[in-house]
């Protein structure tokens, strides 16, 4: 067990290191250039300080010779923070109920870093700085980011072709040549007093009518408790749950996909969890029942809508799992325990 996580660390170092080369970077001459361990960086719960990050990430750029690297990694889920926040974000309320999420996630992960909201008279601003490092020195990280950011949007509105009105940023602007390769659409600003992504006013009060607040509140509270307990600890038991409560709802999350999440084959992933005494459906099951448990009695969610949000395929599925491990039907279990 280690001590909380140093604010001026950057912790899941590993998923970004695999990212990297699946950029075709070339990890090795990377990180022996800055005085790092490659065998570290391929460690699970792994950290390194923030701005030995944002180094990492400017000289990758350079030798992948990619100056939009880090929007690149940004834009693509599988490398994204934010893909532990998904199906959250799927179900947030509305914008700004989605914005509160994201900076109470980042303060956990990332609390060398702040956002904000500004409004401006027909635009809004959600923005973003790395406390005590110059702009100059991390515009890769920078970008990464406000790319993230823009991957929130789309997942919010379930729009994937999303583009913000402007995107603006701290650092000088770049090369003609290398703006014309530039990913993302909006009017650009470079040397701005802040970096951080526009969007219309209106969209504070898009409205996702498809979601119950509770039960929303309920999966938020499971996720940055795990998210809490896998900062403070090396486990990857941990690293398992947190991955599993980060997608309840997504019927695709198999042992497969958490295998190679944690770039390892699922054959590995059985046999470490065989040498901690358990299995992954076991792992899943758990969580799953104890966040049913809560929704049926703190909640008045419906039955059918639980069993949904929880990746079941129908009710009875739900219903035949529910009395497996806890020995009565939900609708029993929620008349015997209904705090609503």
């Amino acid at each position: 067990m280690r001590s909380r996580h140093n604010p001026l660390q950057k912790p899941n170092i590993r998923r970004f290191h695999l990212a990297l080369q699946r950029m075709a970077v070339d990890t090795d001459s990377l990180y022996a250039e800055l005085g790092l361990d490659p065998q570290l960086m391929d460690t699970d719960g792994a950290s390194i300080s923030l701005l030995k990050h944002c180094q990492m990430m400017e000289r990758a750029a350079e030798i992948s010779n990619n100056r939009f690297l880090g929007l690149t990694l940004g834009l693509d889920s599988r490398n994204s923070e934010l893909g532990v926040l998904s199906y959250m974000l799927s179900n947030a309320s509305n914008i700004e109920g989605a914005l509160d999420l994201l900076q109470r996630y980042v303060a956990l992960i990332a609390p060398g870093s702040a956002i904000s909201l500004l409004e401006e008279e027909d635009t809004c601003v959600v923005t973003f700085k790395i406390k005590d490092v110059p702009p100059s020195l991390c515009p890769q990280s920078v970008e990464m980011t406000l790319a993230q950011y823009v991957l929130m949007f789309r997942t919010v509105l379930n729009d994937n072709a999303w583009q913000p009105t402007r995107i603006y940023f701290e650092h000088s602007v770049p090369d003609e040549d290398d703006l014309q390769s530039f990913p993302l659409k909006g009017e650009l600003i470079f040397g701005h007093y802040f970096s951080g992504v526009g969007f219309p006013k209106e969209l504070k009060e898009y409205a996702n009518n498809d979601f119950d607040p509770q039960l929303l509140a309920l999966l938020e509270s499971q996720v940055l408790q795990s998210t809490e307990t896998l900062l403070n600890s090396d486990s990857l038991l941990d690293r398992i749950r947190l991955l599993i409560s980060s997608n309840l709802g997504n019927v695709e999350v198999t042992a497969d996909t958490v295998a190679t999440e944690l770039g390892m084959s699922r054959r590995t992933l059985h046999r470490r969890l065989s040498e901690s005494g358990t299995t992954f459906n076991v792992l899943r099951e758990d969580i799953v029942i104890n966040v049913a448990k809560k929704s049926l009695s703190k909640t008045s969610v419906s039955i059918t809508e639980l069993a949904a949000k929880l990746g079941y395929s129908d009710t009875s599925a739900f219903d035949r799992a529910f009395k497996r491990l806890v020995g009565e039907t939900p609708l029993k279990y929620r008349k015997k325990h209904r705090q609503v």
